[in-house]
């Protein structure tokens, strides 16, 4: 398999259809489809759903569409880097968890596409678990995730701030109207919380005990539909503050008490050279991050 039959496979993904894909890329239709014949019988199986004139993707292409793109924009960056040392151009992919602390991250990113408008920015929004995976995969440069962080794995720099910890309830609930959430406070009402382990049992070791399984009603990997649950009644979102408009879905966020507080990190893949981007930002990153301290 090669980078140019990769790249004709994207552009029939985005063309809709494989004449159109040909014309783009200035290839005859006859010999891009003999093309897509080889590929499906190299992988032994089917990536498009011919139909007439238009096509579409099966599971399987889909996922190598997907695939693709990853693989040539790592390729991209990777000549830029090699082939011309005085463009800082080239594809930077930052993976974000939920927290109010990314705007440090994301001033640092102005500053940068600003100063290096050819760098082209990716930017994925995840839980800490699928971050770490990506970047494990070499398909995020960054990740954003809850410190601590495994720092024999990941090189890290700590962001300024702090989560706080609490409950998103509806504001006609009576609990909506205290300073702030005890543990006892908590027994018996339903809670919406983190598909993360490692959050289940920060809170549990917050609270002092271990919560039941009919006591967590549901769980979410981002806030937003967990705050639609929670304003249709099906329980409280165990969450951090300054992530939804509680006015817009009549919510409103009280804090654990005591205070349960977390802080973010930005990591990044160890013993792994960054790209001239990466580096571009790091610098730009570490200089925004001071001034917020």
């Amino acid at each position: 398999m090669e980078l140019r039959t990769l790249r004709y496979l994207v552009a029939i993904a985005d063309a809709g259809t494989i004449t159109a894909a040909a014309n783009k890329i200035h290839i005859s239709q006859p010999a891009l489809s003999r093309q897509m014949q080889e590929l499906e019988a190299e992988l032994g199986t089917k990536l498009f759903q011919r139909k007439r004139r238009a096509i579409s993707l099966t599971a399987n292409g889909t996922y190598l569409v997907n695939r693709a793109r990853q693989i040539l924009n790592l390729t991209e960056t990777a000549i830029t880097d090699i082939t011309d040392e005085n463009i800082i151009g080239g594809n930077l992919a930052i993976g974000l968890g939920e927290s109010h602390l990314n705007r440090t991250v994301l001033r640092a990113v102005k500053q940068l596409l600003v100063a290096y408008p050819s760098i082209q920015l990716q930017l994925y929004s995840g839980n800490a678990d699928e971050i770490m995976e990506r970047l494990d995969q070499g398909l995020l440069d960054f990740g954003v995730v809850i410190d601590p962080t495994d720092t024999y794995k990941y090189a890290f720099s700590k962001i300024n701030g702090e989560n706080l910890w609490g409950l998103l309830i509806p504001t006609n609930d009576p609990l909506a109207s205290l300073p702030g959430i005890s543990a006892p406070q908590i027994s018996g009402h339903p809670l919406i919380v983190s598909e993360r382990q490692s959050v289940v049992e920060m809170l549990q070791k917050w609270a002092g005990h271990h919560f039941s399984e009919s006591q967590i009603v549901a769980r979410y990997n981002l806030i937003y539909n967990a705050g639609l649950l929670a304003e249709a009644g099906l329980g409280y979102v165990v969450g951090i503050s300054r992530l939804l408009n509680q006015e817009e879905m009549s919510l409103k966020f009280v804090p654990f008490s005591p205070k349960l507080a977390t802080q973010m990190a930005l990591i990044w893949t160890k013993n792994t050279p960054l790209s001239k981007a990466a580096q571009k930002f790091l610098t730009f990153f570490q200089q925004v991050n001071n001034q917020t301290s």
